[in-house]
C-alpha cells in the first residue's frame, strides 16, 4: 500500500535522490572508517594549512643520537645515577617541571646490589659482596635527586591484560581526579595494567601521567586520552576489599597541574566535555570529547624544541634556553622507537605529541567537536540536498550545479573559518561529498537506458584494453588517432623463466591452457593496480603506469601489482602441484623502471595500439633480463625508487649495474615486501646487514665482506625472503674479485654479459 502511494505521488528518480540522501545521513552519524577517513583527511589538511603557532614555554631534553654515542653515557637504558645527575642540572638551570615520557619500571641491573644478586644467582661467592653491598643503590640515588627537586612527574604506560591475567604493581595516583558523566565512569576504563615506575621513584615524584595514546586505524595520533582508568580487583580501601579504580591523568596535564599548583582535577560537563585543572597558580580548562580524548592541534616541527641531554649534563647549555621552562625528557633517536605519525609528518618523536598539548593549554588554543556540531553539519546537509531535488524537478540542470558547487563552497569555508577562528572541528568534506553524489546522481538518472547500451559494448572492449583507456575513448573519440606525448611513466617487464622447456612436455592445448592460467591472475594483478597492459608476448607481459589516467603514486602501485603476482604465481604453483607432484614449478622475472618515455597510439593508419617507446622501457626490460643472474623475482632500477612512496616499500640495493648498450650505469634494487614488511624488525636488521655487506663490498673488504654475506643470509632465512640466491650470486663474484687484478680506479660497476 504504502509503495503503491509512493509511486503514484513521489516520481521513482526523487524516491532515489532521497535514498541517497538518506544513505548519507545514516552514515554520517556512524563509526565506519571510510567514514572516519574522510573526515581526518580533512582535518588533517586543515592542520597542514594551518599550523599552530608555537610558543618557547616548552622545551624536549632530547636523549639523542648524540648522547647514545658518548662512550661515558653508552646506549639507553642509562644507569640511574646519570639520570639523576640529569634530574639535578635541570634542577640547577630552574626550569619550571620536568617530565618524562618514558617508564623506569624495573630496579637498575647495573646497581651494586642488582649485580650482587645476579652473581649469587650463579654460584658465585666472593669477598666483593660486602664491599659492594655498602655502596648506595642506584635507584636510591635517582629516587633522592627526585624528591631533592620536587618538580619531576614521572610517565606511566598500560598493557593488554585481556590475555596476561592477574595485575601487577598498581601505584596510587597522584592527582584526586572527579569525573562526571551520566553514561558512568566505566567508558574511562580499559582491560589494561599499568606499566609503572619502581616504586622508590614513584614514592618521591610530583606527579605520574600516562603516555599512553593509540593511532587512528591509518597509523596516525590525532588524539590523545586525558585520563585512563584501569580496574583494581579486591583491594584494601578503608578496612575493606573491594574493586576499585584508579584514574592516571596524561603525562602532559600532570605538568600542567604543576605549573598552576593544583591538586584536584576534574572531568565533567554533558555535551562539551571538560577536564579542569585548578591551583593557587591559575586553572586550565580543556575540552575534550565524550570518550575524554584531546584533538592536538600540531605546530610546524622546530628543531629549537629539542636540547641534546648530553650538552646539559656537561653544562654547555645557555641558563636562558632552559629557565623557567617547562622540560619535557624523550628521544628522537631511531633506535629507541619512539617514532609517531602526525598530520603534519610521518616519523616524529612521540614526546612532540605531548610538547604540543602543553603549548595549547599555555596559549589557551584548543580544537574541539562537540555533538552540536555533528546535529548542524546533518542539518545544512538536509537543506542543500533538497534544494538539489527541487531544482531538479524543475528540469534546471544549471540550477543544480550552481547550488551544488555553492554548497561545497560554503561548506569547506565553514571549515575553514571554524578552524582558524574558533578552533572548531567542523566537518564539511563528508557533507560535500553526499552533497555532490545527490547531485550525481540527479543528472544519471537522466541517461540511465543510453549509459546501459553504451556500457555493454565498452564491457566487451575492456577485455582487449586497459578500462582506464577505454573510458578515455568513451569520452573523448578524438584520441582514437595516431599520436602521442612524452611524459613520466612507470614500465614493467614480467617474463616466466625456462618458459621454453616447461612447454617441451606438453602439447599444445596444455600449452595454450598453462598460458590462460597464468596471464589471466597476473593481468588482473596489473589492471588492480591501475596498470595499462600494453602486449603480451607469448609467455611475457608489458605493462606500465602513469598513462593514459595520471597517477601520482604509479612506482607503488607497479610495485604493489607486482608483489601480488609474484603471489598468484605462488598460488598456481601450489595448485599445479596439488594436481601433479613432478610437475615443474613456475618462476617469473620482473623488471621495472621509471623514466620519461613517448606514450600513445602507435601503428599505422590502418593499425595501431595505444603503447609506449623510450629508453627507460628498454631499461625495464634489460632489468627483467637481469633477475635470473640475480637470482630474485623483481629488479627496480634507480628511477622508480626515487618516486613518491618507494621508500616506504621493504626495498635493497643490489648493485651499481652497466647493461649491455647503455654506458651509464644504473643503481638497482629488489622490492620484498610493502610497507608492514619495511617495518618489521626483521628487515630493519637484514637492511642494515646488507648495507654493510655493499660497503664492504666496493670497499674491496673481501673477507669481512663475506663474513656479513653469511650474515645476511642467516637474516634473510628468518624473514622468509627470496633473497638467498643474490647472496650466493655475491659470494661467487667476491670470490673471484679477491684473486683478480684489480684497476686501482674500480669503482664498484658490474658489467651485464647478456641482454
Amino acid at each position: 500500500m504504502l509503495w503503491t502511494l509512493i509511486q503514484r505521488y513521489i516520481p521513482l528518480h526523487v524516491v532515489a535522490l532521497l535514498v541517497v540522501l538518506g544513505a548519507g545521513l545514516y552514515v554520517q552519524s556512524s563509526d565506519y572508517a571510510y567514514r572516519q577517513q574522510i573526515q581526518n583527511f580533512l582535518f588533517d589538511n586543515l592542520n597542514k594549512t594551518y599550523p599552530r603557532k608555537a610558543s618557547d614555554q616548552v622545551v624536549i631534553l632530547d636523549i639523542d643520537e648524540k648522547s647514545l654515542d658518548r662512550p661515558e653515557l653508552g646506549q639507553w637504558p642509562w644507569p640511574r645515577p646519570i639520570v639523576a645527575d640529569l634530574i639535578t642540572k635541570l634542577k640547577e638551570y630552574e626550569v619550571k617541571v620536568m617530565g618524562f615520557d618514558m617508564v623506569f619500571a624495573e630496579a637498575d641491573n647495573t646497581s651494586p646490589e642488582q649485580i650482587v644478586k645476579s652473581w649469587k644467582s650463579r654460584g658465585t661467592n666472593s669477598a666483593l659482596f660486602d664491599e659492594m653491598k655498602r655502596l648506595e643503590s642506584h635507584d636510591k640515588i635517582m629516587a633522592r635527586a627526585v624528591r631533592s627537586a620536587g618538580n619531576v612527574v614521572l610517565g606511566l604506560n598500560f598493557e593488554d591484560r585481556r590475555e596476561k591475567g592477574a595485575f601487577g604493581y598498581t601505584p596510587r595516583p597522584k592527582a584526586q581526579i572527579g569525573i562526571e558523566h551520566q553514561g558512568g565512569v566505566e567508558r574511562y576504563v580499559y582491560p589494561y595494567d599499568t606499566v609503572a615506575n619502581y616504586p622508590i621513584l614513584s614514592r618521591f615524584a610530583y606527579g605520574e601521567g600516562h603516555f599512553y595514546a593509540t593511532p587512528d586505524t591509518d597509523g596516525i595520533y590525532r588524539s590523545v586520552p586525558v585520563i585512563m582508568g584501569v580496574q583494581k580487583k579486591n583491594i584494601r580501601v578503608d578496612a575493606a576489599k573491594i574493586d576499585h579504580y584508579f584514574f592516571y591523568p596524561s603525562l602532559a596535564s600532570e605538568l600542567l597541574r604543576y605549573v598552576v599548583g593544583g591538586h584536584n582535577v576534574y572531568l565533567g560537563g554533558e555535551g562539551n566535555r571538560q577536564y579542569h585543572i585548578e591551583g593557587a597558580g591559575g586553572e586550565y580548562t580543556i575540552p575534550v570529547d565524550e570518550d575524554g580524548d584531546f584533538y592536538v592541534w600540531y605546530a610546524d616541527p622546530n628543531p629549537d624544541w629539542y636540547i641534546s641531554a648530553y650538552d646539559v649534563l656537561n653544562g654547555k647549555i645557555d641558563a636562558a634556553r632552559l629557565k623557567d621552562k617547562i622540560v619535557l625528557v624523550g628521544t628522537s633517536a631511531i633506535g629507541l622507537k619512539d617514532i609517531r605519525s602526525t598530520p603534519l609528518s610521518p616519523h616524529r618523536p612521540g614526546v612532540e605529541v605531548h610538547l604540543n598539548i602543553v603549548d595549547q593549554a599555555l596559549q589557551g588554543q584548543y580544537l574541539k567537536r562537540p555533538q552540536s556540531l555533528v546535529y548542524a553539519e546533518q542539518g545544512a546537509l538536509i537543506i542543500l540536498a533538497l534544494l538539489v531535488i527541487i531544482t531538479f524537478l524543475r528540469s534546471a540542470l544549471i540550477g543544480q550545479t550552481i547550488i551544488m558547487l555553492g554548497g561545497v563552497a560554503l561548506l569547506f569555508a565553514a571549515s575553514n573559518i571554524g578552524y582558524v577562528q574558533y578552533g572548531l572541528l567542523i566537518d564539511g568534506a563528508y557533507p560535500a561529498i553526499v552533497l555532490f553524489l545527490v547531485y550525481v546522481t540527479a543528472v544519471a538518472l537522466s541517461y540511465i537506458l543510453s549509459e546501459r547500451e553504451r556500457k555493454e559494448v565498452r564491457h566487451a572492449f575492456e577485455h582487449y584494453i586497459s578500462p582506464s583507456y577505454m573510458k578515455q575513448l568513451t569520452q573523448n573519440p578524438d584520441k582514437l588517432k595516431l599520436g602521442g606525448e612524452e611524459k613520466i611513466i612507470t614500465t614493467m617487464f614480467s617474463d616466466i623463466r625456462n618458459f621454453t622447456t616447461i612447454c617441451e612436455a606438453l602439447t599444445p592445448d596444455e600449452i595454450i591452457s598453462l598460458m590462460n592460467d597464468f596471464l589471466t591472475p597476473l593481468s588482473t594483478s596489473i589492471m588492480e593496480h591501475r596498470g595499462t597492459i600494453d602486449k603480451y608476448m607469448g609467455d611475457a607481459i608489458m605493462a606500465f603506469w602513469n598513462a593514459p589516467i595520471d597517477d601520482a603514486y604509479h612506482t607503488v602501485n607497479a610495485c604493489k601489482a607486482a608483489l601480488q603476482m609474484i603471489e598468484q604465481l605462488d598460488v598456481l604453483n601450489a595448485q599445479r602441484r596439488e594436481h601433479n607432484r613432478d610437475t615443474p614449478l613456475l618462476a617469473a622475472g620482473i623488471g621495472i623502471n621509471t623514466g620519461l618515455a613517448a606514450v600513445g597510439n602507435m601503428g599505422s593508419d590502418q593499425r595501431f595500439a595505444y603503447s609506449a617507446l623510450g629508453d627507460s622501457v628498454n631499461l625495464a626490460s634489460r632489468l627483467e633480463a637481469q633477475t635470473k643472474a640475480y637470482r630474485v623475482d623483481i629488479i627496480l632500477g634507480q628511477g622508480s625508487v626515487a618516486e613518491n612512496g618507494v621508500d616506504a616499500l621493504a626495498l635493497l640495493e643490489l648493485d651499481l649495474l652497466r647493461v649491455k648498450g647503455r654506458s651509464a650505469p644504473t643503481r638497482i634494487y629488489t622490492l620484498l615486501g610493502d610497507e608492514k614488511m619495511a617495518q618489521s624488525e626483521g628487515f630493519i636488521a637484514l637492511q642494515a646487514a646488507h648495507n654493510k655487506l655493499l660497503s664492504l663490498y666496493r670497499a674491496q673488504k673481501w673477507a669481512a665482506a663475506r663474513k656479513e654475506i653469511q650474515n645476511c643470509v642467516s637474516l634473510s632465512d628468518k624473514l622468509d625472503v627470496k633473497i638467498r640466491g643474490f647472496y650466493i650470486v655475491l659470494d661467487a663474484r667476491v670470490d673471484a674479485l679477491q684473486n683478480a687484478d684489480i684497476p686501482q680506479d674500480w669503482d664498484g660497476v658490474y658489467e651485464a654479459r647478456s641482454k
